[in-house]
């Protein structure tokens, strides 16, 4: 954390505030639990008159082993049409961000540099209608994309395309038939080709 802050929190008077921003491809959200706040170029507000107002905030805690750091954000939008905006499933893994901010209890203003609590992806949004409509968006971070199964791929000339269009380097080349892991071990008695990220009971004669 900036040492100007940490130096501030030990005043009588500071206030400790969050600041959220969401960048997809139709909007850009900046909400606070402070009220106005301005930072370098970016403002943070506690209501956007578009999208709404952050609802709640998670303890943000690392993962535990295997697993990454999960959390849920509540916001609470204006209207119908907000809250179709908000809950549309094309942001699907845009980039969610909240900082810890430290402001001077006289101006208003921040006190040092915000400390990044959580930088992630927006993974789902969920409904709640109940006496006001919310919008829990189901974020996890970047990293966790490292422990999703790769079946999808493979070392073919169809993949290679989806992921480069037009880029035609595997049209043409033999030997692609085989089943190729990524970031798994060969199954027993699979024999061999192959590539393998260890493990594997292939042949490895046969090995790129």
């Amino acid at each position: 954390m900036d040492a100007s802050s940490v130096a501030a929190r030990k005043q009588p008077v500071s206030w400790i505030v969050q600041l959220l921003e969401w960048t997809t491809a139709d909007f850009t959200i900046r909400l606070s639990t402070g009220g106005f706040i301005p930072w370098g170029e970016k403002v943070f507000l506690a209501r956007d008159l578009t999208y709404g107002a952050l609802g709640e905030l998670p303890t943000f805690e690392d993962g535990i082993d295997s697993q990454t750091t999960r959390a849920n954000i509540t916001i609470i939008p204006p209207d119908p049409t907000a809250l179709a905006a908000v809950a549309d499933r094309a942001h699907q893994r845009t980039l969610i961000q909240v900082w810890d901010a430290t402001l001077d209890g006289d101006t208003g203003y921040l006190v040092g540099e915000p400390d990044l609590l959580f930088r992630g992806i927006v993974d789902f949004p969920r409904l709640v209608i109940s006496e006001t409509w919310e919008v829990v968006l189901e974020c996890g971070t970047e990293e966790s994309l490292l422990n999703e199964p790769n079946e999808d791929r493979r070392l073919s000339n169809p993949f290679h395309q989806s992921v480069w269009p037009g880029e035609t380097g595997l049209a043409y080349v033999t030997g692609l038939g085989r089943k190729v892991y990524w970031r798994a071990n060969t199954p027993a008695g699979t024999g061999g080709g192959g590539y393998s990220s260890g493990g594997g009971g292939g042949n490895s004669a046969n090995q790129y």
